[in-house]
């Protein structure tokens, strides 16, 4: 039996660079630092050479164009360890990490058809059901500049304030 969350914030805007964790922070300024010309980037734009201190925290999730289902594309060692198994090449809402279906889509449908960021703070258990804190932030990319077809998340876990 898993037990219930202990806290939940949710933002849409860059005011979680007041509270989230420095490596959030270091996260979303590389990405913001490729939006050109007030364009999200696409997948091309960021260079896993460039990114090796963020790779175990990063999924990559595919955005079906017609019907915005949701496929792990890749999923992080580190996010991996956390779940408890690998979910690349499954569907995000078979196989989300997070409390409700309906949490999970809001943050991928904001990000998708905004264009926006995400920044999701939940406390919950991991895959030895101790609860920890979950900092995620969901970023839009596209290959046109117009349609989010990847939604890239980046997570840290934390020990949960008491």
């Amino acid at each position: 039996m898993t037990k219930p969350k202990k806290f939940y914030s949710r933002g849409f805007d860059e005011s979680f660079l007041q509270r989230c964790d420095d490596r959030i922070a270091a996260f979303y300024q590389m990405w913001k630092s490729k939006c050109k010309d007030d364009h999200i980037p696409s997948r091309s734009d960021f260079d896993p050479i460039d990114m090796v201190r963020f790779l175990p925290g990063i999924t990559l999730v595919d955005v079906d164009k017609e019907t915005q289902n949701l496929t792990y594309r890749l999923v992080g060692t580190n996010e991996v360890a956390v779940r408890g198994k690998d979910p690349t090449g499954d569907s995000v809402k078979e196989h989300f990490h997070a409390t409700t279906w309906e949490d999970t889509w809001q943050n991928y449908n904001h990000t998708i058809n905004n264009q926006g960021i995400v920044f999701d703070d939940l406390d919950m258990p991991n895959s030895n059901g101790i609860i920890v804190g979950d900092e995620t932030i969901f970023l839009p990319l596209s290959s046109d500049g117009e349609y989010v077809n990847i939604v890239m998340l980046y997570s840290i876990q934390r020990e949960p304030s008491e």
